[in-house]
């Protein structure tokens, strides 16, 4: 009896940096699983195989609150630095 794989459609979400990297990894390792499905055992023609799988990925991806930290905190070390210097 043949079995059929139907395409899944992943969507993760992710709020934090831990949480965006957790969700790369297993979009890779979910790759990873699959293509030891299409050629089990043999590492060096997944390999290859993996250069002409075609998958589809977008990644989006805002940093906007990111950079808001990182001025906020070069604000207050300038701040800091200003005041440490009896400004």
């Amino acid at each position: 009896m043949e079995q059929e794989f139907n395409p899944p459609r992943y969507t993760w979400t992710a709020s934090t940096a831990e949480e965006a990297k957790n969700t790369l990894m297993a979009a890779i390792d979910l790759m990873d699983a699959h293509l030891a499905t299409l050629v089990p055992g043999n590492s060096m023609k997944r390999h290859k195989v993996k250069e002409s799988t075609p998958v589809a990925l977008t990644v989006s991806m805002d940093l906007s609150g990111l950079i808001e930290q990182i001025n906020t905190k070069r604000t207050l070390d300038s701040l800091e630095a200003s005041l440490g210097d009896g400004a």
